[in-house]
């Protein structure tokens, strides 16, 4: 019984803070990359982020799929060879 009081005093405590603390809080305020201006500094940087970023990932998956295709050339090469056929 005792936890059970306690627990609920708790509770009501939690719940009394966090009003308390919302009044203290400022609204929050959207950056000019959410209010959509596009012609702030912060969305043209944020635009030159994503397309190199684009860019990383498309040179990364180009290396993979360059790797993928050397291994598929050189083990027909390989096959090739073992077969006793030169070309």
């Amino acid at each position: 019984m005792t936890t059970t009081i306690n627990g609920l005093a708790l509770t009501v405590l939690a719940a009394v803070g966090l009003v308390a603390a919302g009044g203290y809080l400022d609204p929050a305020e959207a950056c000019s990359v959410c209010f959509g201006d596009p012609d702030a500094p912060q969305t043209k940087a944020m635009a030159a982020g994503i397309l190199f970023l684009l860019g990383v990932i498309t040179t990364v998956l180009g290396g993979f799929a360059g790797m993928f295709c050397y291994w598929i050339h050189r083990s027909h090469k390989l096959a090739l060879a073992s077969e006793g056929v030169n070309h």
